[in-house]
């Protein structure tokens, strides 16, 4: 009978992991028809319900364990990391801090997004849909916003040397430039709020946060356009301008008045 018993004993040890939570020993109680609780339960129950012969159900049993405890690691794991995961911020023009590090963070947001994806085609997923469902929501979300963000900031950093370096420009685009400074002291005020609370899940709940990014980077796309249509007038009225770039071009605009530098 000893012997017997002892031939359980790798089962015993593999019962023992740390995925067989209360509802999978349940689950294999309920299949074993040990009508004991688990808080009840003694070695000796296992022994009377034959475990060499149920090796099956205990297999299947600790398989789904498993498979369902990677997906419980992977949800601790994405909470932990977004709850402290913070923006890498640098200084900018001693006006306000801007985001940088922007390859790092696409690249944690979509190694979870993905992750997520192949969750969904696991036969655990269903345990944990609850729990999933929202973080996936919530990491497109992310996503969608730092899009929007890095396309605002990178216009509005382009645009904010034009408008606020040179003199020429204000005065000859005086209504895109109108629209700029009040982009500039929305902008550099939400930064400010960044710099507060710089945690990106502190950041998402931000009032109105994607709506007011959508619609700086509109803002920012017309005045944009509206610049382009401009050198593209000067360049009509000098063909030489054509074998300039925007950004020597509008120097040259800028420093209109400085014939040595022109």
């Amino acid at each position: 009978m000893l012997q017997k018993y002892r031939k359980v004993n790798s089962t015993f040890l593999e019962l023992k992991s740390e995925a067989m939570k209360p509802r999978h020993w349940k689950q294999l109680l309920t299949k074993l028809k040990i009508k004991v609780k688990f808080n009840d339960l003694i070695l000796n129950n296992l022994w009377q319900a034959d475990l060499l012969k149920n090796s099956k159900v205990v297999a299947d049993i600790l398989g789904e364990a498993r498979g369902e405890m990677i997906l419980e690691d992977f949800i601790r794991t994405t909470k932990d990391c977004w709850a402290k995961y913070e923006l890498e911020l640098i200084r900018y023009q001693n006006k306000c801090r801007l985001i940088k590090g922007w390859e790092d963070l696409f690249a944690q947001i979509d190694e979870h997004i993905n992750n997520i994806a192949s969750m969904k085609m696991s036969p655990y997923y269903k345990v944990f849909e609850e729990e999933i469902l929202p973080w996936d929501d919530k990491l497109n979300k992310i996503r969608l916003t730092f899009d929007t963000w890095i396309d605002v900031q990178r216009r509005y950093v382009y645009l904010e040397g034009i408008f606020f370096g040179s003199a020429d420009i204000k005065s000859m685009l005086t209504t895109e430039f109108n629209k700029f400074r009040g982009i500039d002291n929305e902008f550099t005020s939400l930064m400010k709020k960044v710099t507060q609370k710089p945690i990106v899940l502190e950041v998402m709940s931000i009032q109105n946060l994607q709506q007011n990014l959508e619609r700086f980077s509109d803002m920012l796309g017309k005045i944009q356009k509206a610049l382009g249509d401009y050198l593209e007038k000067q360049r009509q009225s000098f063909a030489r301008f054509y074998f300039m770039g925007d950004e020597d071009l509008l120097e040259i605009i800028g420093n209109s008045k400085e014939i040595k530098i022109v």
